[in-house]
């Protein structure tokens, strides 16, 4: 392997290395077999694409192309690339932000569900005048806060008796039935119960389902005409009487 100096076959005394070279380069070896230079010629391609890319990003960024050694600049390709990513976390959270339903968006947290199976089932008891066993007629508001105990043959005068014996004071029970159920027999003195016929079937198509299930649907009604609940296929009183308390 030889090197490249002066005429004498050396290197020029004053810069270490071939004339009008920079010093720092020092001596400057030519190998005798070019395929010792295959090491560093690999090492100049992988920085020649490296910087090929860059300048491409560059060239996006719209920043000037890289034309010094590869690898000098590197640093001025990062502080574009992370003011560029915050643009879009900010972009990408603003978004976000008004995308997500506020606070207000939700629905309201109210008393425990009233459980309706009925779309067409009301909030407050419709204003219906029904009819007694002997045929007078009975605004069905007239009689709340109530429990209203609605099927379509109501065959529930032990459940109206149970029930009548659980409500709280002032709070009546009504059986409604297409005619009007039979009272029980063994009612005690004192206690509020009723009977109506709804030969429609208003309240049975109100709140009894879609179709109308089978059995007992206890209705439980404030005084104000709200209705607090809504239990289906009742077969004792212990099916609401957790939320009769809530009738006064």
């Amino acid at each position: 392997m030889g090197t490249l100096g002066d005429d004498n076959g050396g290197p020029s005394p004053g810069s270490g290395g071939l004339p009008d070279l920079p010093p720092e380069w020092g001596v400057v070896i030519i190998p005798d077999d070019p395929s010792e230079l295959a090491f560093e010629i690999d090492e100049v391609r992988h920085e020649l694409r490296r910087a090929a890319r860059r300048n491409r990003w560059r060239h996006w960024l719209h920043l000037p192309p890289v034309t010094g050694r590869p690898g000098r600049d590197a640093g001025s390709l990062g502080l574009p690339l992370l003011i560029m990513a915050i643009a879009i976390i900010a972009t990408l959270t603003s978004l976000f932000a008004l995308a997500w339903p506020g606070p207000g968006a939700h629905p309201a947290a109210s008393s425990p569900p009233i459980r309706l199976s009925s779309a067409a089932a009301s909030p407050t008891i419709p204003d219906l005048t029904l009819h007694s066993v002997d045929g007078t007629d009975v605004p069905l508001r007239n009689s709340l806060p109530a429990v209203f105990l609605v099927a379509e043959d109501c065959r529930c005068a032990d459940l109206a008796l149970e029930t009548a014996k659980a409500v709280p004071a002032g709070v009546t029970v009504v059986t409604v039935g297409r005619t009007a159920p039979a009272l029980p027999s063994s009612a005690l003195i004192g206690l509020r119960i009723r009977s109506v016929g709804d030969p429609d079937g208003h309240l049975r198509s109100a709140y009894g389902g879609s179709p109308p299930v089978t059995g007992v649907t206890a209705v439980l009604v404030k005084g104000t005409g709200e209705v607090i609940k809504a239990v289906q296929r009742v077969t004792a009183v212990q099916d609401f009487e957790a939320d009769l308390a809530r009738l006064t």
